[in-house]
């Protein structure tokens, strides 16, 4: 893989989402914890707004830097 592809946003976001995701299984799997709906809909509330607000800063998507997609550092 090229230097460039570690450089992406949207690689990042989706490494993080896929690791919480598989901490979230193994716990749940193990009987280690397990999360409610309601800790669920609230996590989910918060990474929203993060997204929300990187978005909305130009962090995750940067139209204005030359030769991108638009998902690059």
């Amino acid at each position: 893989m090229s230097k460039q592809r570690w450089c992406n946003y949207a690689l990042w976001i989706s490494v993080v989402s896929q690791v919480l995701l598989l901490i979230q299984l193994v716990g749940h799997l193990t009987g280690a914890f397990d999360l409610t709906d309601v800790m669920k809909q609230e996590m989910l509330a918060i990474v929203d707004v993060a997204l929300g607000l990187l978005a909305t800063l130009g962090i995750v998507s940067n139209p204005t830097k030359p030769n991108s997609g638009g998902y690059n550092l």
